[in-house]
Formats: C-alpha cells, sequence, structure tokens
C-alpha cells in the first residue's frame, strides 16, 4: 500500500481480502474529543490531545532538547518560558503552550523500536547517509503532519503511526504505485472503498488528507484488534491480512521478525521503527530535525451540494493553484454530483465568513455547466441546436479541434445563462506546472516526460544546455496549465500475460508513449520481469 516515490523507493502494494471492521468506535472518539475539547482551528492552534497546554513540574533543561531541533535552540520562543538551571521548577498557574511539534510527537511514542536488529540498523543506517531527507520533506510535513498526528491520538493509538505516510509516500497526496496504490496513505482502489473512501471521475478519496486518514486510521485499527500486535497490523496494512495469517500459520509463536512475510514488508516495518528512532534521538544519529510547529493550517468546509470550482475558488479569495494544491482529490471542473460535499481550505482565511458566502449561491447557480455523455447518432450541431447554444461555444469548453464526436464521449453544454466565453476549468497556475527535480533527472527526461521541447523549458527556467541541476530545484513547466495533469513517474515490473496494450490500458497511456520512453520496438513481446518506466498522469478528467 505504498508508491515507489522517487525521493526514496519504497515499493509497496496492498492485498484486499480484507473483511469491514465495525468502525463507528473510532468516529465516536473523534467527536467525543472535539466536544471536550474544542476545535481551534481558526486560531490555526492545535492542542494536542487536550495535553499540549503542559506544565513544567519538573521540566527538562532546555539544553537537552535543544540537540533535537534544527536550528539548535530550545523549544520556540514564541510560546517556550525558559527555566534557570540553577532554580528548580516552579509550578506555574498558567499552563505553557509548547508550539515544537516534535515534543508532542515524542511524549506519545510508545512502541519498542528494536534497535538491536539488523533490519532496524540498516535503515537507520541509510536515514544518515542522506541527513537532509527529513529537511527536504519539512513542507509537506509542516503541512500534514499535525493533523495526522492529531487523529492518531484521538484514535488512541501509538504516534509513531503518523509517521506512516513519510514511509508510504514521502507525504505526497499525488504519489501512485506501479500497483495502483494512490495518495499519502497508498489505498489501493478495493481497500479504499472498503473503508469508505469515494473514488470517481470527479473525485479520488485517496488524495484527500482528511477522508484517507481516517481510513487509514481505521483500517489500522481493524488490523491491530485482529492481531493484538502492533508490528503484526504495520505488515498487513502492508501486504495484506492474508499474506500475514500464511506467515503465521507456519509459525504460530513467531514475532514480525522471524515470520517469512514478502521481502518488501519485511523492510517496511523497520523503516517506520528506524525513523521514530531518529525523531526521538536524532542528535544521538549525528541528525537534526527540520522546526515543524504544532499547528493545524487546514479546515474542512462544507458546501453542501455540487460546486464548479471556479465558484469555490472566487468564494475563498486564492489562487486557483492554491485551491488546487488544499483540494488535490477534486479532478474536474466541479465537486462530484454525488458528494462528498466539502472542501479543504487553509485556516489563515476567514473560514466563517468563506463560509456564508458558499451558502449565499443559489442552487440554481452553484453550476453553470452540465455533463452529458454523447449518444450514437449525435452531432455537434445537433447538440448546439439541443442545449440552445452554438458550435463554437461546444468546441471551446470542451476543447474540440472539429466537429467529429465520438459516442460515449462526454461534453460539457452550458445550462441556461451560462457565460460560454469563460468555460469551467481547473487552472493550476498562469504560469504553468511546477515540478521538483529528483536524484537521476535532467531536462532532458523532464521536458520529455511533460512532453515539452526542451528550448521552450530552458527558456521559461532561464536555464542553460550545461548549467548543473540541483536536486530540489522547482522548474516551471510551459504551456501545462491545468491541474488536472499532475504526472508521476511510476517504475512497472512487466508480469505474466501482460502486452504494451494491456499495460497502456490500465495507466491510461498510449502503446507509442511506452515505445518511446523505454526505447521499446512494439512489435516485439515483453518479457516477465522486464522494467519498465512510465510518465502517469495521476489525476483523473
Amino acid at each position: 500500500m505504498t508508491a515507489q516515490n522517487k525521493e526514496r523507493a519504497l515499493p509497496h502494494t496492498t492485498a484486499v481480502d480484507q473483511s469491514l471492521p465495525a468502525i463507528a468506535t473510532a468516529e465516536l472518539r473523534r467527536q467525543s474529543w472535539r466536544s471536550t475539547c474544542g476545535v481551534l482551528l481558526a486560531a490555526g492552534m492545535f492542542l494536542s490531545s487536550c495535553a499540549v497546554q503542559t506544565t513544567l513540574a519538573p521540566a527538562p533543561e532546555p539544553a537537552q532538547e535543544a540537540a533535537a531541533i534544527a536550528p539548535a535552540q530550545p523549544f520556540p520562543t514564541a510560546d517556550y518560558v525558559a527555566v534557570s538551571a540553577q532554580e528548580p521548577p516552579q509550578a506555574l498557574s498558567e499552563p505553557l503552550v509548547i508550539s515544537d511539534f516534535w515534543f508532542h510527537l515524542r511524549k506519545d511514542m510508545h512502541l519498542p523500536l528494536h534497535l538491536e536488529h539488523r533490519r532496524v540498523q540498516q535503515e537507520l543506517a541509510w536515514l544518515k547517509r542522506h541527513p537532509r531527507y527529513l529537511h527536504r520533506l519539512q513542507d509537506r510535513m509542516q503541512t500534514y503532519l499535525p493533523y495526522i498526528y492529531r487523529e492518531v491520538v484521538l484514535n488512541n493509538q501509538p504516534a509513531e503511526l503518523a509517521l506512516l505516510p513519510i514511509v508510504e509516500s514521502a507525504l505526497d497526496v499525488y504519489a501512485f504505485s506501479h500497483g495502483g496504490a494512490a495518495g499519502p496513505w497508498q489505498f489501493v482502489r478495493g481497500t479504499a472503498r472498503q473503508y469508505g473512501l469515494t473514488i470517481d471521475d470527479w473525485y479520488d478519496g485517496r488524495r484527500d488528507i482528511i477522508a484517507s486518514t481516517n481510513a487509514a486510521l481505521d483500517y489500522l485499527g481493524y488490523l491491530h484488534q485482529r492481531y493484538d500486535d502492533w508490528y503484526l497490523a504495520l505488515a498487513g496494512y502492508n501486504a495484506g491480512q492474508g499474506n500475514v495469517d500464511r506467515a503465521r500459520r507456519k509459525k504460530p509463536s513467531a514475532d514480525f521478525f522471524e515470520l517469512a512475510l514478502p521481502r518488501e514488508t519485511r523492510a517496511y516495518v523497520p523503516r517506520l521503527l528506524a525513523l521514530a528512532a531518529v525523531i526521538k534521538e536524532p542528535e544521538r544519529y549525528g541528525l537534526t530535525l527540520p522546526p515543524i510547529e504544532n499547528e493545524l493550517h487546514f479546515a474542512e468546509v462544507d458546501i453542501h451540494g455540487q460546486f464548479q470550482i471556479d465558484k469555490l475558488i472566487a468564494a475563498s479569495g486564492l489562487s486557483a493553484a492554491e485551491f488546487t494544491q488544499w483540494n488535490p482529490a477534486y479532478a474536474r471542473w466541479a465537486t462530484s454530483p454525488k458528494g462528498p460535499h466539502h472542501i479543504v481550505l487553509p485556516t489563515a482565511l476567514d473560514l466563517e465568513e468563506i463560509q456564508v458566502k458558499i451558502s449565499e449561491i443559489p442552487a440554481t447557480e452553484r453550476v453553470d455547466w452540465q455533463e452529458i455523455k454523447v449518444r450514437p447518432g449525435d452531432t455537434l450541431s445537433g447538440l448546439a441546436s439541443r442545449y440552445n447554444t452554438d458550435t463554437a461555444s461546444l468546441k471551446r469548453a470542451n476543447q474540440l479541434r472539429d466537429s467529429r464526436l465520438r459516442a460515449g464521449r462526454k461534453l460539457l453544454i452550458p445550462v441556461a445563462g451560462a457565460d460560454t466565453s469563460q468555460p469551467p476549468t481547473l487552472a493550476a497556475s498562469s504560469e504553468g506546472l511546477s515540478h521538483t527535480v529528483l536524484a537521476g533527472e535532467s531536462l532532458w527526461t523532464i521536458a520529455k516526460q511533460y512532453q515539452v521541447s526542451l528550448r521552450k523549458l530552458m527558456i521559461s527556467n532561464q536555464i542553460g544546455p550545461k548549467d548543473p541541476l540541483s536536486i530540489g530545484r522547482k522548474l516551471t513547466i510551459p504551456g501545462q496549465h491545468t491541474s488536472n495533469k499532475v504526472v508521476r513517474t511510476v517504475r512497472y515490473k512487466v508480469r505474466r500475460g501482460d502486452s504494451l496494450a494491456r499495460i497502456a490500458s490500465k495507466f491510461n497511456v498510449s502503446i507509442k508513449q511506452i515505445a518511446s520512453w523505454n526505447r521499446l520496438d512494439p512489435n516485439r513481446y515483453l518479457q516477465p520481469g522486464q522494467g519498465l518506466v512510465l510518465h502517469v498522469n495521476v489525476v483523473g478528467g
């Protein structure tokens, strides 16, 4: 249940032979906690488990924790009150609010980390060889980890589980694996739907950080209830409970490290344990952690029905690119007709005011366009006449080069009174898509991935063909103005019975593209085990 991540290859898949557990208990816990502690989203402050307010009685010396933070200093000065090392700490009449996220995460980490085990040591060695790995993920961790940690605490689960999306996807909401797993928690479709995630042409709940986190923690809770062992629960999340059950039948009394599990699963749990060890004691391994504040940065806003995306963008005051950043689950020009009917917005905005703006839009004005499916015999001129519009507007709205239509194709049709000069789009930015350079990439491979010319790519980014291309640099992809084109590189291993046509259909690419990317002769047979590189648009539409 994980992506083959370009920042670190983490190939995992998940079986879907699980039975649906009763998940209402976890939701009741969430509701109970919210009613007790309150939701402080508008202020942007997350009070973890009602225990973020911590009195120093006694407190560790600031220097003890300083080594765990980069830059090296005590807990963030905005919320931290220093206590002299020469004087015993006094009981405070007012509780302190400590905003260092790592402090709160550590206090709720309870799993034994098995640091003596060879596999854990191997994963620790990898992290020590890549000291900037977590720093490269700082923006994603700041955005998502405080929320994920809160939900883990609400479920009475060990805080180490909050780190699992780092292992799964490097917290990339667009992560996509060769096995079809998607999103930060790397759900395959079957398990995603089993745990209540909606996946359709309009919306993919696997990329919704709120919906996917709730589903993942419910699934992990079920697996823990089944095995009464968090290591086996994690193994089941990665390999599927069928693989874990078979391994246990062969060796009933064995623990995780003794079971004959798939190779990737044998590395998966140690990888999480090694990451937890580094976060607990970074100075022990000669590492530093990027500073993360213990604040929620987003909240869910109800929209009570289908909405055209551009109307939600206007109500929020965000740019199209910003709106898409917070709502990667939406893949079309509108939200799904069947729901879910919510959006995610940053807490820096006045969410109450935005909620009022959205609620005041009449139901008849929320969508200016409708979608139809072309039937045999339909013509563009006939459809234009039927829906009181003109062929030019239909061509513009549907990006048609000519008037030919194919039965089964979906078309946007304006409803009465719609402004046909501005068909709905879900634009990423006026400049183009942004691409973060990964290890091993070059201007040539990036240009090929996005099917743009090398010359245009160099001009857009003011970079020469011999200029160094540093890892982590952000490049603008010229001409890619729509956010429903998010490309991820997938490394696929050919299986018995595969063909170019079958693989092309599975990943919604062409045979010609696969052949070009891999320098293949389309007329030659593929061999089982053969590796292919695919550049897949992971957003539907």
